[in-house]
Protein backbone atom coordinates (compact mmCIF):
# COMPACT_ATOMS: atom_id res chain seq x y z
CA UNK A 1 0.00 0.00 0.00
CA UNK A 2 0.84 3.63 -0.99
CA UNK A 3 2.26 6.21 1.69
CA UNK A 4 -0.01 9.00 1.66
CA UNK A 5 3.08 11.13 0.93
CA UNK A 6 3.51 8.71 -2.53
CA UNK A 7 0.03 9.66 -3.10
CA UNK A 8 0.80 13.64 -3.13
CA UNK A 9 3.64 13.37 -5.86
CA UNK A 10 1.31 11.52 -8.33
CA UNK A 11 -1.12 14.24 -7.98
CA UNK A 12 1.81 16.94 -8.58
CA UNK A 13 3.38 15.30 -11.23
CA UNK A 14 -0.05 14.69 -13.07
CA UNK A 15 -0.20 18.24 -12.57
CA UNK A 16 2.92 19.89 -14.14
CA UNK A 17 2.28 16.67 -16.68
CA UNK A 18 -1.36 18.66 -17.66
CA UNK A 19 0.07 21.87 -18.09
CA UNK A 20 2.77 20.79 -19.69
CA UNK A 21 0.19 19.17 -22.37
CA UNK A 22 -1.45 21.59 -22.45
CA UNK A 23 1.26 23.94 -23.39
CA UNK A 24 2.38 21.96 -26.05
CA UNK A 25 -1.20 22.19 -27.85
CA UNK A 26 -1.37 25.16 -27.46
CA UNK A 27 1.85 25.76 -29.42
CA UNK A 28 0.83 23.14 -31.73
CA UNK A 29 -2.84 25.93 -32.26
CA UNK A 30 -0.58 29.08 -32.97
CA UNK A 31 2.36 27.18 -34.97
CA UNK A 32 -0.58 25.74 -37.11
CA UNK A 33 -2.63 28.91 -37.80
CA UNK A 34 1.12 30.72 -38.67
CA UNK A 35 1.72 27.61 -41.04
CA UNK A 36 -1.72 28.13 -42.80
CA UNK A 37 -2.06 31.80 -43.30
CA UNK A 38 1.82 31.64 -44.47
CA UNK A 39 0.47 28.91 -47.21
CA UNK A 40 -2.66 31.04 -47.73
CA UNK A 41 -0.66 34.22 -48.42
CA UNK A 42 2.16 32.14 -50.58
CA UNK A 43 -0.82 30.80 -52.80
CA UNK A 44 -2.18 34.62 -53.27
CA UNK A 45 0.76 35.53 -54.80
CA UNK A 46 1.71 32.90 -56.89
CA UNK A 47 -1.45 32.86 -58.50
CA UNK A 48 -1.42 36.88 -58.75
CA UNK A 49 2.25 36.80 -59.98
CA UNK A 50 1.23 33.97 -62.66
CA UNK A 51 -1.87 35.98 -63.72
CA UNK A 52 -0.38 39.42 -63.85
CA UNK A 53 2.74 37.70 -66.24
CA UNK A 54 -0.15 36.08 -68.34
CA UNK A 55 -1.64 39.53 -68.80
CA UNK A 56 1.62 41.28 -69.92
CA UNK A 57 2.29 42.03 -73.83
CA UNK A 58 4.75 45.05 -74.05
CA UNK A 59 1.91 47.52 -73.92
CA UNK A 60 0.35 49.93 -71.32
CA UNK A 61 -3.06 47.80 -72.04
CA UNK A 62 -1.29 44.86 -71.01
CA UNK A 63 -0.10 46.30 -67.78
CA UNK A 64 -3.33 47.72 -66.93
CA UNK A 65 -4.94 44.42 -67.65
CA UNK A 66 -2.79 42.62 -64.97
CA UNK A 67 -3.31 45.02 -62.42
CA UNK A 68 -6.83 44.28 -62.91
CA UNK A 69 -6.67 41.02 -63.24
CA UNK A 70 -4.87 40.87 -59.97
CA UNK A 71 -7.79 43.12 -58.49
CA UNK A 72 -10.28 40.78 -59.59
CA UNK A 73 -8.41 37.67 -57.98
CA UNK A 74 -10.17 36.16 -54.71
CA UNK A 75 -7.98 38.23 -52.30
CA UNK A 76 -8.63 36.40 -48.84
CA UNK A 77 -7.13 34.89 -46.20
CA UNK A 78 -6.55 33.09 -42.71
CA UNK A 79 -9.51 30.82 -43.56
CA UNK A 80 -11.12 33.45 -45.90
CA UNK A 81 -12.49 35.96 -43.07
CA UNK A 82 -9.81 39.11 -43.85
CA UNK A 83 -9.11 40.54 -47.03
CA UNK A 84 -5.12 40.75 -47.81
CA UNK A 85 -4.29 44.06 -47.59
CA UNK A 86 -1.30 46.48 -49.19
CA UNK A 87 -0.81 44.10 -52.11
CA UNK A 88 1.96 45.08 -54.32
CA UNK A 89 1.84 44.61 -58.05
CA UNK A 90 5.18 45.23 -60.08
CA UNK A 91 6.63 44.74 -62.96
CA UNK A 92 10.22 43.96 -64.66
CA UNK A 93 12.24 43.20 -67.79
CA UNK A 94 14.81 41.95 -66.45
CA UNK A 95 14.20 41.41 -62.85
CA UNK A 96 16.82 43.96 -61.47
CA UNK A 97 14.64 46.64 -61.55
CA UNK A 98 10.88 46.23 -60.27
CA UNK A 99 8.40 49.85 -61.21
CA UNK A 100 4.70 49.51 -59.55
CA UNK A 101 3.97 52.21 -62.43
CA UNK A 102 6.28 51.25 -65.39
CA UNK A 103 6.74 54.06 -67.83
CA UNK A 104 7.92 52.44 -70.90
CA UNK A 105 5.96 48.98 -70.68
CA UNK A 106 7.55 47.47 -73.94
CA UNK A 107 9.97 44.46 -72.71
CA UNK A 108 8.09 44.40 -69.41
CA UNK A 109 7.87 40.52 -68.84
CA UNK A 110 8.15 39.34 -65.47
CA UNK A 111 5.29 40.66 -62.56
CA UNK A 112 6.12 40.25 -58.71
CA UNK A 113 3.43 40.26 -56.21
CA UNK A 114 4.21 41.12 -52.16
CA UNK A 115 1.86 40.61 -49.85
CA UNK A 116 3.71 42.18 -47.35
CA UNK A 117 1.38 42.60 -43.84
CA UNK A 118 -0.86 39.47 -42.32
CA UNK A 119 -1.27 39.44 -39.03
CA UNK A 120 -1.74 36.57 -37.47
CA UNK A 121 -3.32 36.53 -33.97
CA UNK A 122 -1.28 34.71 -31.25
CA UNK A 123 -4.18 33.13 -28.82
CA UNK A 124 -1.91 30.63 -26.36
CA UNK A 125 1.50 31.50 -26.86
CA UNK A 126 0.68 35.46 -25.34
CA UNK A 127 0.48 33.90 -22.16
CA UNK A 128 3.87 32.84 -22.03
CA UNK A 129 5.15 35.85 -23.50
CA UNK A 130 4.80 35.26 -26.47
CA UNK A 131 4.27 38.17 -29.11
CA UNK A 132 0.10 39.47 -29.84
CA UNK A 133 0.73 39.01 -33.73
CA UNK A 134 2.70 37.44 -35.74
CA UNK A 135 3.18 39.04 -39.53
CA UNK A 136 3.30 36.63 -42.11
CA UNK A 137 4.72 38.32 -45.28
CA UNK A 138 4.85 36.13 -49.02
CA UNK A 139 6.39 37.22 -52.42
CA UNK A 140 6.08 35.81 -55.63
CA UNK A 141 7.58 36.13 -59.32
CA UNK A 142 6.28 35.48 -62.39
CA UNK A 143 7.11 35.82 -65.88
CA UNK A 144 5.37 35.88 -69.18
CA UNK A 145 8.05 33.78 -70.91
CA UNK A 146 9.37 31.15 -68.90
CA UNK A 147 12.27 29.18 -69.88
CA UNK A 148 11.54 25.76 -71.37
CA UNK A 149 13.94 22.86 -70.83
CA UNK A 150 14.62 20.71 -73.70
CA UNK A 151 16.54 17.14 -73.80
Amino acid sequence: MASPRQKGFVLIAMSVAMLLLLAVLGMAFDFGRIYIARNEAQVFTDAAAMTAAAKLNGTAEGVARAKTAVANLPMRWNLGTQPFSGVVIEFSADGSRWEADPKEPAGLTMARVTAPANNVDIVFLRAVGGPNRFTVPARSVATANPVRLTE
